[in-house]
């Protein structure tokens, strides 16, 4: 038996019979057993394993089990924090178990056989708790596994001895990838200067690791095998091993551009952790004519619905899902983003909509185009709240310049909503370098609940200030707005842009003219 499969097996057996409850022996008359005096505490011992009758645990596989007081006859039994298989398990408890005399501070306990499948469905077995003592303050267990693995039968015998107040150390079952870096010496590796800085995301809980990587940079002839000479650096948990030694190369260059690593604990137990080069857009200037467009699709629950999106795709977003969301109260209007005419071919028109006439949605709503992604917070749009599921801004380099922009905007003439300074509506056109991380290292992102808020906004800019863009009388307007340093700037560390426009510059808040429009034609963030 492969050395895996052992400790698979040991690992699923040495805890069997605490997913059952003891039965009761009707023939002995209870008595009140001193149980705190007698059982209670941890108990730290050894697991002996047999296979067909022949030894496999050497010289026993260290143990601990620990017995609580559940009543004047009755115990409990538990094992802290367990796992196997690379599963973490939590806590097993067993409840209230009752204790049968035997003699003087020797007691026994028996469970019903049961039949137990791993949770990934490799293997099932029915378990045999043949006899359970405590004698002397020593726990004895004796078990009878058989286990089905695949086509494979195996018989398995375990056998635990503990004793009361002794605690035994136990063999690690940790298997993470804790920590994956790439350095930043670019003589000795040139290639890592695709890797997007502070990008590297662990999932402990999927057992992934995610690292993003410069789209436009790997597909130059000069990083073209960029992919293939990556160098990461990497932590795993303490007395693990694994496979692939930190600071060897790894090649991104296949399917999915992912690497599988397969780490493995002190006790033997595995786990195959992926490894992925996310490639992304990161731009130094942003720029758009919006002439190309594409048909997207999408669905809320019961509604759904399809729209024009101006590539790329993954640059540039709109609220438009929330418009289909909006069917399930009985909104059949047209969508807050369309493509439009523009001044030179195609522009991109948002516009605010009336939607008073439908329960749970705002009065108004108002239409946006920004970069970064719409992901629907289903929570907060079934009150009628998107603002949550705007991910406003993508990953940028370099320290922004200015905001170039062709537009056009016609204000509505009904206003909603309380007034904050007037009653004549204006439209939003801004763009916020902010940092893509947050204070613990995580991923960041502002939405339409905190992007006006400057203490996140390192540079920004504004078309005609805060108080948005006025009527232009059906004439096309070119600006270039210069950024403003709000923060401190840091070449060192990694930032996101959001540009966005909207219909009613306080749309967010509900208040706007309803028919407002703004288009765009060409939209540009220039770099230093």
């Amino acid at each position: 038996m492969k050395k895996n499969l052992f400790f698979y097996v040991f690992a699923v057996l040495c805890t069997m019979p605490f997913f059952t409850s003891c039965s009761d022996d009707d023939d002995d008359t209870p008595v009140v057993i001193p149980i705190d005096e007698e059982i209670v505490g941890n108990y730290g011992g050894t697991l002996e394993i047999q296979l067909f009758g022949v030894a496999i645990s050497g010289d026993g596989i260290a143990q601990n089990i620990n017995v609580t007081k559940a009543g004047d006859n009755a115990i409990s039994l538990s094992i802290v924090d367990f796992s196997f298989v690379g599963v973490q398990v939590g806590d097993i408890n067993l409840e209230n178990c009752p204790l049968v005399s035997t003699g003087e501070n020797s007691y026994s306990f028996t469970a019903d056989p049961f039949d137990l499948a791993s949770e990934d469905g490799t293997m099932t077995c029915t378990v045999t708790l043949n006899r359970g003592t405590i004698v002397n303050e020593t726990l004895t267990l004796d078990l009878s596994i058989k286990a089905q693995l695949g086509t494979a039968e195996q018989n398995v015998t375990v056998t635990f001895t503990g004793e009361r107040g002794v605690t035994v150390e136990t063999e690690s079952d940790e298997a993470a990838i804790t920590a994956f870096n790439f350095d930043a010496d670019y003589e000795a590796h040139p290639m890592h200067q695709v890797i997007v800085a502070n990008s590297v995301a662990i999932d402990a809980e999927n057992h992934t690791v995610t690292f993003n990587v410069d789209r436009d940079m790997v597909a130059t002839e000069e990083y073209a095998d960029a992919l293939a000479n990556l160098y990461p650096t990497f932590t795993i948990s303490d007395k693990a091993t694994c496979e692939v030694e930190s600071g060897a190369a790894m090649d991104f260059s296949g399917e999915g551009n992912s690497v599988e690593v397969v780490v493995t604990a002190e006790n033997g137990t595995s786990i195959t952790w992926t490894i992925t080069a996310n490639l992304v857009i990161v731009p130094t200037t942003l720029v758009n004519d919006f002439n190309t467009w594409v048909e997207t699709s999408g669905s809320v629950i019961i509604a759904s619905g399809s729209w024009e999106t101006p590539e790329p795709t993954d640059v540039w977003a709109s609220a438009n899902l929330g418009c289909v969301g909006l069917g399930i109260l009985g909104y059949q209007g047209e969508m807050a983003m369309l493509q439009a005419e523009g001044q030179d071919g195609s522009a991109a028109m948002v516009q605010t909509l009336d939607t008073r006439a439908y329960s749970l949605a705002p009065d108004i709503t108002p239409g946006s185009l920004f970069t970064g992604t719409f992901d629907l917070d289903i929570n907060a749009a079934i009150s009628g709240n998107y603002l949550p599921s705007t991910h406003f801004g993508i990953s940028y380099k370099g320290k922004p310049a200015t905001l170039n922009v062709t537009y056009k905007y016609e204000k509505g003439t009904e206003y909603v909503g309380e007034t904050v300074s007037t009653e004549e509506d204006k439209g939003l056109i801004m763009a916020v370098l902010y940092e893509a991380t947050d204070a613990s290292g995580a991923d960041f992102h502002l939405d339409g609940t905190n992007l006006m808020d400057t203490q996140y906004h390192v540079m920004n800019a504004y078309v005609e200030g805060t108080e948005g863009v006025s009527d232009t009388n059906g004439e096309w307007v070119t600006v270039s707005v210069p950024f403003t340093e709000i923060g401190t700037y840091d070449s060192s560390k990694t930032y996101k842009m959001a540009i966005v426009c909207q219909s009613s510059v306080n749309g967010a808040t509900a208040q706007g003219a309803i028919g407002s429009k703004l288009w765009i034609d060409n939209i540009e963030v220039v770099a230093e």
